[in-house]
């Protein structure tokens, strides 16, 4: 009885740490935005196509939205990027707009060096100020939200994502040919 006491008191541990940060709100809970509308975003391009433009979800309706929050120091940021290079160039044809948001505090003109560092093929966004994560919900980096056809959030993740898997969420979401 006491060896399998030693057993398990390791995985008791963990679970209560990983159950403290949770109430703590250390880790993500995207539990809050899932399967609400999209708060109301508009933001201008600061780097990539269409840079000065203002880019407004609502009149994205009918598309499907990712944005990809990153910034430039975020090693699994820097491995997402070429994962939604290949699905935005295999899929922005057929409704899926991607948007990166960049979280750092600092001057436009840094934030498209970076976007060209990091070989993003996508328009990226600006949030210095934080004020785009805190209405998604965004406590990590990097963080997706899918957007669906009518505005609503249909998913979130956070971390590298799993190209096949994404790929399966976004055609899912696409209205029917």
């Amino acid at each position: 009885m006491r060896d399998d006491l030693r057993r398990l008191l390791p995985w008791l541990v963990g679970l209560l740490a990983v159950a403290g940060l949770a109430v703590l709100g250390v880790l993500p809970n995207h539990c809050g935005v899932l399967d609400r509308e999209a708060p109301p975003t508009v933001a201008e391009v600061v780097a990539g196509e269409g840079v000065g433009d203002r880019v407004d979800l609502a009149s994205l309706r009918g598309r499907v939205v990712v944005l990809d929050f990153w910034a430039s120091w975020c090693a699994p940021c820097r491995r997402s990027i070429p994962i939604l290079n290949d699905l935005a160039r295999d899929l922005t044809h057929r409704g899926v707009s991607f948007y990166g948001v960049n979280t750092e505090p600092v001057p436009a003109p840094r934030v498209a060096d970076f976007h060209r560092e990091l070989d993003a093929r996508f328009p990226s966004l600006h949030d210095p100020d934080g004020a785009l994560q805190a209405r998604y919900g965004v406590e990590a980096l990097p963080t997706l939200v899918v957007i669906d056809v009518d505005g609503r959030i249909r998913h979130v993740e956070t971390g590298v994502p799993d190209p096949e898997a994404l790929r399966a969420t976004l055609m899912v979401l696409l209205p029917s040919p």
